[in-house]
């Protein structure tokens, strides 16, 4: 391993260990041999038992999502997408290849479920009785059962047997494939994904990735003048994306929509490369996007920390807004954390990390360049002299809250500088220290006071999003708002934390949590569907193997073996191409 990027890692997680609160603190930096160790017994338990190994069987390479270890069988839940996962994992497994060129990766994905899907998208119509492209949610020959029992036999009812979440993760499989391995069937399979019959699915609009797909992979031009200019991020300007428009205006969204919407459209980047290579626009937007759902997944655990590696997204109806929809605190008995989203928080986690060593100046790049004379409000205390008339005035700020050290007598007026958004908040601090809070509609806000040995008085007054809160206003990187002393002059805020803070804790988020979940896997030998948080185990499947979260967890590994090696996986996939 290269010694100047392990002791840089070293650094970046003792800088975090004091500040971060973290559930159960794990073993320090991985070593490769460890990373690859972990990814290979992740792979063979896939293939041992998840995968349909039969030459005379279609399904031979097949990949069931669920596997359960008490009676050997494969399941079903014939209302879900239970296909999806052998994509990610095929995914996975071209990923993990171009980072460490190991054979066994490329062996399994060229043995298995690449032929798999190329022979269903390109015969779905001899299988299936419909048109080309079409992948069912579910297909079994009777050897998989229901979870409620029973055996399953055949595929979904046409004309509604699959669905554009499907057709989405394995849009991002044949990017990764077709860069891969340029000499198999990946672009007729896209090609035939592209113009599958509309009434086969679930919501007859075409997802703007297969069109990114198929006009690079079949390198049709006119497509590619069609669907280009289409992507999103290629402009940063300010805290735009579907986390930051749902916390700073209220507007709700799906969060865990909003982190597989990253990754995706970073599959579409690095693809679309030879005509639009990536930049520090789009690293920003990246970043911000996998922080914030890093720094939301921690808010949601509000009753303690949260362990690394897992997230609350795997849970659809998790939706954003000035607030979460719900917090673990609200849902005891039990909370269901799956085994999806926290290891692609990891891979997001990764890429972020190399997005940052190869654009420096993109995390800054915007307030620097259009807002430096906005006082900057950050994750440490720092003097604001535009406010001081009282003696010093500090601000920092947290996942949930505003920090403000002062002297009082003082009142301070807070609001947004985005148009159109009437949220507002007057924080007051007398000479006895005493403190109260009030939003626009003068409800009484909560805010801690503590006096501090030389006289002043550290504030924190939680964020809207805070579970406890009255609305007033929330921050994400990049917020703009403005403040106003007694009867000062407003100046302008910009909150953005500082760079060595974000790249801190993506390290500790993706290292802590690759140990969870190896430890995990060592101790139940597999990786569980989901897990319960809180006192009772109902409701959970920690009973079932999953593919899904092996194959999260192999990307993730991959992203952290390239970053650990200063290479950059988006510069790997133009370079590294399988021998046919």
């Amino acid at each position: 391993m290269n010694q100047g990027r392990t002791l840089r890692v070293t650094h970046l997680l003792t800088l975090l260990l004091l500040c971060t609160p973290l559930a159960g603190r794990a073993a320090g930096p991985w070593t490769q041999a460890e990373l690859r160790q972990f990814a290979r017994d992740l792979g063979d338990d896939v293939v041992a038992h998840h995968i349909q190994r039969n030459p005379k069987s279609p399904q031979d390479g097949m990949v069931f999502k669920w596997y359960r270890p008490r009676d050997g069988r494969w399941v079903l839940d014939t209302g879900c997408n239970m296909l999806g996962d052998g994509a990610w994992f095929a995914d996975a497994l071209c990923l993990y290849h171009r980072a460490t060129r190991e054979r066994w990766a490329l062996n399994v994905l060229r043995k298995y479920p690449l032929p798999f899907y190329e022979k269903v998208l390109t015969g779905s119509d001899r299988l299936f009785g419909v048109s080309k492209g079409i992948c069912p949610l579910w297909w079994s020959d009777g050897t998989a059962v229901a979870r409620d029992g029973g055996a399953v036999n055949g595929f979904p009812k046409p004309p509604r047997l699959t669905s554009n979440a499907l057709a989405l993760d394995l849009a991002a499989m044949l990017m990764s494939a077709g860069l891969l391995c340029p000499d198999a069937g990946v672009a007729d399979a896209a090609t035939c994904l592209l113009h599958g019959d509309r009434a086969c699915y679930d919501d007859p609009a075409v997802p703007l990735p297969l069109g990114v797909a198929t006009a690079m992979l079949a390198r049709d031009e006119t497509l590619q003048m069609r669907c280009l200019p289409l992507m999103p991020w290629q402009i940063y300007d300010g805290p735009v994306g579907a986390l930051a428009a749902a916390i700073g205006s209220n507007r709700t969204n799906s969060a865990p929509a909003a982190l597989e919407e990253a990754m995706l459209n970073y599959r579409m980047h690095v693809l679309t490369q030879p005509v639009r290579p990536l930049g520090a626009d789009f690293a920003k937007h990246f970043i911000v996007t996998i922080y914030t759902s890093l720094r939301l997944a921690d808010l949601w655990h509000d009753d303690g920390p949260r362990q690394a590696g897992l997230s609350p997204f795997d849970d659809p109806s998790l939706t954003v807004g000035e607030k979460l929809a719900f917090y673990c605190s609200d849902k005891h008995d039990p909370v269901c954390v799956g085994s999806r989203h926290g290891p692609m928080l990891l891979g997001g986690a990764a890429v972020a990390l190399q997005l940052m060593d190869a654009f420096p100046g993109a995390w800054e790049g915007w307030y620097r360049q259009r807002h430096a004379a906005d006082a900057r409000v950050s994750d440490v205390f720092s003097e604001l002299p535009v406010l001081a008339r009282s003696g010093p005035v500090e601000m920092a700020w947290t996942t949930s809250s505003l920090l403000v050290r002062a002297r009082g007598p003082l009142k301070l007026r807070l609001a947004s500088a985005t148009p159109d958004d009437d949220a507002s908040a007057t924080v007051s601090l007398d000479a006895a220290g005493r403190t109260t809070a009030v939003n626009g509609n003068r409800a009484v806000l909560r805010i801690i006071a503590a006096p501090q040995a030389d006289g002043r008085v550290e504030l924190e007054i939680p964020f809207t999003m805070a579970k406890s809160q009255k609305r007033w206003l929330n921050a994400v990187e990049d917020s703009r708002w403005t403040a106003r002393l007694d009867e000062g002059a407003p100046c302008n805020l910009l909150f953005l934390s500082r760079p060595e803070t974000v790249r801190a804790r993506l390290a500790l988020e993706l290292t802590d949590g690759l140990r969870y979940w190896q430890k995990l896997f060592s101790d139940k030998g597999c990786v569980p569907a989901s897990m319960a948080v809180g006192k009772s185990s109902a409701g959970a499947a920690d009973e079932l193997s999953d593919a899904g979260g092996p194959a999260f967890l192999i990307a993730a590994i991959a992203e952290y073996y390239v970053w650990l090696n200063s290479e950059r996986d988006w510069e790997l996939a133009l370079k590294v191409q399988a021998k046919p």
